[in-house]
């Protein structure tokens, strides 16, 4: 993907790069209706399109997607908007200030116990909302944890999700970070919630 800077995506004007991965670009911008900040994740084309893993990409960014407007709590990052089309696709969610807990898995670098336990805490609220919606996350792990300068915390990327309420979004096959995988994920037996409370 290139790494020229897009003027806007839709209707969302871009200000900056927040990150780049294999599969898609993830962009600071504004939205002109409600004058907020937002974070637009682009997908990339050649990856999306790619004819041997473009389908599998495909399928996780469609499942990201369909949680637009669905998973409202103060601890999970809200997916606002959606468009996925052939020549642009994007995920559109609430902008975080803050860094994921990969800062603080080094052992020179690791939270206070009482900070990570209100971590944890929270975390634990945010899943027990998510299950009760029908949605197992099945990619729990510090990567995907965001916390604020605040100390607010804010579980990110349903990409790899299992949701009951979608028969068309339900990915099969082993998905997730080994390291952080339960041990039925690993042998890709039928998951329960307890899969993300174990990755926890």
């Amino acid at each position: 993907m290139s790494a020229e800077l897009p003027r806007n995506i839709g209707k969302y004007q871009v200000v900056r790069d927040l990150g780049r991965g294999a599969t898609s670009v993830v962009y600071l911008a504004r939205d002109p209706f409600s004058d907020r900040e937002v974070a637009v994740k682009l997908g990339n084309p050649e990856a999306l399109n790619d004819p041997v893993e473009g389908r599998r990409y495909r399928r996780l960014f469609l499942n990201e997607a369909s949680l637009a407007g669905k998973l409202f709590h103060p601890n999970i990052v809200n997916v606002l908007d959606a468009v996925v089309e052939d020549n642009c696709s994007y995920i559109v969610m609430e902008y975080v200030r803050g860094e994921t807990l990969n800062k603080y898995c080094g052992r020179d670098s690791l939270l206070p116990i009482e900070k990570a336990v209100g971590i944890i805490y929270k975390c634990c609220m945010a899943l027990d909302f998510a299950h009760k919606s029908g949605v197992i996350h099945r990619d729990i792990k510090p990567a995907n944890i965001l916390l604020t300068p605040e100390d607010d915390v804010k579980i990110t990327d349903f990409g790899t999700a299992q949701f009951s309420f979608s028969q068309q979004t339900r990915l099969a096959g082993l998905l997730g970070s080994p390291a952080y995988m339960s041990p039925e994920q690993i042998m890709e037996q039928p998951l329960t919630t307890q899969t993300d409370i174990y990755s926890l």
